[in-house]
């Protein structure tokens, strides 16, 4: 019958079989599995350096293994912190996403994409789109771009290009609350029209609009040009989303301010034609009864 004759490397002592397995006597501490070494006819051992390369292809495959089996359970860990960032993200929680993403190796695209979404407040690529500012100079972009393949750096060129843009039109729609600030209303009533009239999608311009009819009239309800302001593909990226019935805090304070009071004057007329809804009816059924009751009185005199 064929057999192995090796040495334990660790102590050189003889190894010893026993069952399926080699056992060093002398120290214990090797045991190897018996491996399926092929024999040719008439060869009865098998050499120390056949074995040991044999033995090391087992070691590495079963290496392989196991890191493949914590690279699985490494990836499900992965793909579950890119997710719940990307949840964060949608749900206008950026910092929340930001510290999900710690531990993530900045060696991944998909994780510093979202670390650079997370940095500029973005939900994903077409809210990021409406971000107004210099987008190379964010911490995550060159690292996004040094990821990224030929398809990918053509997106995040224009988009840089797209947000700088959108810097310019801010800058130039911000020079109308220079009016504002010295109670200018009407030339800032002009000034906004003009900048609606060349960017009609752009919040700031609206803000500016709105603001200077608030200034201008008060009994201005802003109501109306409220809903184009809201709709504003960059408004949540601008302002934040906002809250049922409630402005973003960062709204110019003269919007918020006639918000509240339109509504407090839209609350008391609905409270008084209630009121006097109810004094009609009450009156009306009174007047009713009386005239019932006088007909009843006729017939039974």
């Amino acid at each position: 019958m064929p057999y192995i004759q090796m040495n334990c490397k660790n102590c050189g002592a003889p190894l010893e079989r026993q069952g399926d397995i080699f056992v060093c006597s002398h120290c214990g501490t090797r045991v190897l599995r018996i491996l399926d070494a092929k024999i040719e006819a008439g060869q009865d051992i098998v050499s120390r350096e056949e074995f040991e390369a044999a033995a090391q292809e087992q070691k590495l495959t079963e290496d392989l293994g196991d890191g493949l089996r914590r690279f699985d359970v490494g990836s499900a860990l992965l793909n579950a912190q890119l997710k719940q960032a990307s949840i964060f993200l949608h749900d206008g929680k950026p910092y929340a996403a930001e510290e999900t993403l710690e531990g993530v190796p900045d060696t991944i695209f998909a994780a510093e994409r979202l670390r650079l979404l997370a940095q500029a407040g973005a939900k994903d690529e077409q809210s990021l789109s409406c971000w107004a500012g210099d987008l190379r100079s964010l911490e995550h972009f060159e690292r996004t771009m040094a990821l990224a393949d030929f398809e990918q750096k053509r997106v995040y060129e224009h988009l840089a290009a797209v947000c700088a843009e959108n810097k310019k039109i801010a800058d130039e729609i911000a020079q109308g609350n220079k009016m504002l600030k010295s109670e200018a209303y009407e030339d800032a009533e002009r000034y906004a029209a003009v900048m609606i009239g060349f960017y009609p999608a752009k919040s700031l311009a609206w803000e500016l609009l709105i603001a200077a009819r608030c200034g201008k009239d008060e009994n201005y309800d802003p109501a109306h040009d409220l809903g184009f302001f809201l709709r504003c593909p960059d408004f949540e990226m601008t302002y934040g989303r906002p809250l049922s019935g409630v402005l973003p805090q960062n709204v110019s304070p003269i919007i918020r301010d006639r918000v509240r009071e339109t509504e407090r004057k839209k609350q008391k007329s609905a409270a008084f034609w209630k009121k006097a809804v109810f004094s009609v009816i009450t009156l009306a059924g009174l007047a009713v009864l009386a005239l019932v009751w006088a007909v009843l009185e006729k017939l039974l005199s």
